[in-house]
């Protein structure tokens, strides 16, 4: 397994410093960019998709977590994987706006004449500020995950493997919350277009 934090000068740490691993990105990539080289083939550089990959990955939280983890023998399964309990009371929230949005969606789509559709336009507002708070709630749970990176990096450089659980719970809360964000912005995107 290629060891992407080493491959970008990186410490094998939950929390990275976003404008660090931009600057460290930038200088190994101008090193093999291809439009760079002069005839020299390296084979100790790493490629140009080799980095590019490493930084997807790294500038990731939840794609970072699992690599951390893998690199450790810890990787979490997706057969573990349940909603933590941070997100709980959130999880009904994100069905209900889903569900009420695909409702509407189709109601729209039903309506083949412009007076139909503009007397949704009251429920289609509604729907996106409940979509925007639902949003919201998620942003600031996204927020509070990567602090407790941040936290947990001293204790991770003393002793990974007592920190593993919660990373392995990071990575779950992370994994939900990217998926539940990409989906209320989808349905925000499909409701801006009526």
């Amino acid at each position: 397994m290629i060891d992407y934090f080493a491959l970008l000068d990186q410490p094998q740490a939950p929390w990275l410093d976003p404008a660090e691993l931009k600057d460290a990105y930038h200088k190994k990539t101008l090193q093999v960019h291809p439009d760079a080289q002069t005839n020299r083939s390296d084979e100790k550089d790493p490629s140009f998709a080799s980095l590019n990959e490493a930084y997807q990955i790294l500038q990731d939280p939840k794609r970072r977590l699992h690599h951390l983890l893998s690199l450790h023998g810890c990787a979490p399964s997706s057969a573990d994987q349940t909603i933590p309990t941070q997100l709980h009371d959130l999880f009904p929230a994100v069905g209900a706006v889903t569900q009420r949005a695909n409702l509407l969606l189709e109601k729209i789509r039903a309506t083949s004449n412009a007076l139909g559709r503009s007397l949704l336009k009251p429920e289609i507002l509604d729907v996106q500020s409940q979509t925007k708070e639902v949003r919201a709630k998620i942003q600031n749970l996204s927020d509070t995950a990567l602090a407790q990176l941040h936290q947990i990096n001293p204790a991770w450089a003393k002793n990974p493997a007592d920190q593993a659980a919660d990373l392995s719970n990071l990575y779950f809360a992370f994994a939900y919350l990217t998926r539940w964000s990409s989906q209320l912005d989808e349905i925000a995107f499909q409701l801006s277009l009526h």
